[in-house]
């Protein structure tokens, strides 16, 4: 898109009152965004009210659309502004009701192509919960798919971190609610950073749009409608990750939920959908199966089919040392630790600590 179009684009999509509804209206109508905003207030009153009318012709959004303008002039090889035209814009998040008119994106963009899964819970997991979500997390980036969240604190923190453990890229994507020039909560700064290199941060607000309340129910249906399934790790009854799995049931995607105990608050969530015909989920593979997705994994590019590695089937279903398992396999306590560090790094194998291992199944 030449600069003069995205520029008015940006300066449509960031007036008063415009939203994707109204900017599709007014496109539709007059065949073209540059057609609109050459209309006179009489003209722009045929389809929307005189204040937005109004707000239109005035120059109150130039200085946002120059400051988006400058933002990807900064970093363009990294920073890219979509919009609904661009040929990178993901068909899928296209396809929701109130598409995103502008996606402002810093990291690869290659992963808007990838098969994603949005990971989504409570602000304040249990211990069982944080587990969970960083082993969901880190076996569904290994298994080629990204996953997708909001960068809040809690179960969102720890599944950008386990995807981010993936050795394969395919990573994960954070959906901020505040302007990409922010970071909130600040706890994440150093999270934000690493995901901006290693995997795609996107956000529909304009540069300085401070964290309130009403934008964190907009950023979750882009982090549902961007993914092919939404998997509830935990949530309150009336948590915010329920509003995810509604949009995502309202999107026709995929709902799943991880059970917990019964004496558990933020498990409530979980088991209310669940109730609600949500796929249970104990494994992985559960989330493949609903996808209809390869139960190969992917590990470092490299498709590995169902093991029949020596050392893996002697590690059985429990946790074993390096020296029950160098007298069960006779092997060099040298070659065995090079091996499970192969396995450990390839998300295969667990370090439980004090020389202990445990295999990872799918």
């Amino acid at each position: 898109m030449q600069n003069q179009q995205l520029s008015n684009w940006l300066k449509l999509s960031f007036s008063y009152g415009v939203g994707s509804a109204t900017f599709l209206k007014l496109v539709q109508h007059y065949g073209s965004v540059d057609a609109v905003l050459q209309q006179d207030l009489f003209g722009l009153m045929r389809v929307v009210s005189k204040g937005v009318a109004q707000s239109i012709l005035s120059d109150n959004s130039l200085a946002q659309v120059e400051q988006a303008l400058a933002w990807q002039a900064q970093a363009p090889n990294v920073r890219t502004l979509l919009t609904l035209e661009s040929p990178e814009y993901p068909i899928e998040l296209a396809e929701i009701a109130q598409p995103p008119l502008v996606l402002f994106c810093e990291g690869n963009l290659e992963l808007l192509k990838n098969p994603k899964v949005a990971i989504v819970g409570t602000r304040h997991p249990s211990t069982q919960g944080i587990e969970n979500a960083h082993s969901f997390a880190k076996e569904l980036a290994l298994s080629g798919l990204t996953v997708v969240s909001g960068l809040a604190a809690g179960i969102d923190r720890c599944a950008h971190e386990g995807a981010l453990l993936a050795t394969n890229g395919a990573s994960t994507i954070a959906v901020i609610g505040t302007g990409m020039d922010l970071v909130y909560p600040a706890s994440n700064r150093e999270l934000y950073r690493k995901i901006r290199e290693q995997g795609l941060v996107i956000s529909e607000f304009p540069l300085g749009t401070p964290p309130t309340n009403n934008n964190f129910p907009r950023r979750n249906r882009i982090v549902v409608g961007l993914s092919r399934a939404c998997l509830v790790i935990e949530s309150a009854i009336d948590g915010g990750s329920m509003i995810s799995a509604n949009f995502a049931l309202e999107m026709g995607r995929e709902v799943m939920a991880i059970p917990g105990s019964i004496h558990n608050p933020m498990a409530r969530g979980c088991h209310k959908l669940i109730k609600q015909g949500a796929k249970l989920c104990e494994t992985t593979n559960d989330i493949l199966d609903e996808l209809k997705l390869s139960e190969k994994r992917l590990i470092n590019n490299v498709i590995i089919e169902e093991t029949n590695d020596p050392i893996l089937l002697a590690m059985g279903y429990e946790p074993q040392t390096i020296d029950v398992l160098c007298a069960k396999l006779n092997l060099d306590f040298g070659e065995l630790c090079g091996k499970l560090l192969e396995f450990e790094l390839s998300g295969m194998v667990v370090n439980c600590g004090g020389g202990r291992y445990q295999r990872v199944f799918k």
